[in-house]
């Protein structure tokens, strides 16, 4: 992935724009992210069905009575359909182009993820007894693709969108560090429950350990050659859709709309 593909991933190049075709796109894509999917799929469904929400759900009492499965499947329960949906399609977007950046590790950073920000709860929130959201992970997503795009930014010798994402980066740092010292969540209006920065704080911990560790397999990559955008609008419109470049609105788009997303809901 360059530093000019986009969170919706660089669909394959057709001749056409007929709907059999794009089904063909949309399935080879979705090809690409079944953990993603798996994993929304059963957030959705754990809020549909109340009682798998209550079987899934993190109940530190029942973890020490041998429930052990909770501390990775707790992250998929939601306290409403606000909350489901903003931490779902937060997962979705982030998720998406952290797995085809990453398929092999992907799995195993959500997992360390689960569990490290399971841990940190009970060791940080004595008060707390039970925890759902993907919250924490939506975070470590986010430190994760921060830390691609800016990869690939240097690699590209794009000092403009280097300093872009890095501010990204820095803006989030940011709003985790206020919260952590003043024990108040910004932006967000919860009802029902109580958002945890100490989850945020273990979710962007964890996001810049997997991105690390995916850096090391990583050899630096060669300049992308610009792509040519076709002609007519209709084509476009699709191509704009599938292909993602830096130097276009799209960027500040992606931007902007990862911002408002983690801002408004964590």
């Amino acid at each position: 992935m360059s530093a000019g593909e986009s969170l919706i991933a660089t669909l394959p190049k057709s001749n056409g724009t007929s709907i059999p075709s794009l089904c063909r796109q949309g399935s080879v894509w979705l090809r690409q992210i079944p953990v993603t999917l798996l994993m929304s799929v059963i957030a959705i469904a754990a809020y549909a069905f109340p009682s798998l929400t209550a079987g899934l759900q993190l109940e530190f009492a029942a973890v020490s009575s041998g429930q052990w499965w909770r501390l990775l499947s707790g992250h998929l329960t939601h306290f409403g359909g606000g909350h489901l949906f903003w931490d779902v399609l937060m997962f979705a977007v982030l998720g998406a182009a952290c797995e085809r950046k990453n398929p092999r590790l992907f799995p195993v950073a959500l997992i360390a993820m689960s569990v490290g920000i399971s841990a940190t709860i009970l060791l940080t929130c004595q008060d707390v007894t039970t925890y759902r959201g993907l919250s924490g992970i939506d975070t470590g997503l986010f430190v994760w693709f921060l830390a691609i795009q800016i990869r690939q930014s240097l690699a590209d010798r794009d000092r403009t969108f280097t300093c872009c994402w890095t501010a990204a980066g820095i803006l989030l740092l940011a709003k985790l560090a206020y919260e952590f010292t003043t024990g108040e969540i910004l932006f967000v209006n919860a009802e029902g429950f109580q958002p945890l920065v100490e989850s945020h704080l273990s979710g962007a911990v964890l996001g810049a350990i997997a991105a690390g560790v995916a850096d090391r397999g990583l050899s630096v990559s060669n300049h992308t050659q610009p792509t040519e955008r076709p002609q007519s609008v209709t084509k476009w419109a699709f191509w704009m859709f599938g292909r993602y470049n830096l130097k276009s609105l799209s960027f500040s788009l992606d931007l902007t709309g990862l911002f408002w997303m983690y801002f408004r809901n964590f």
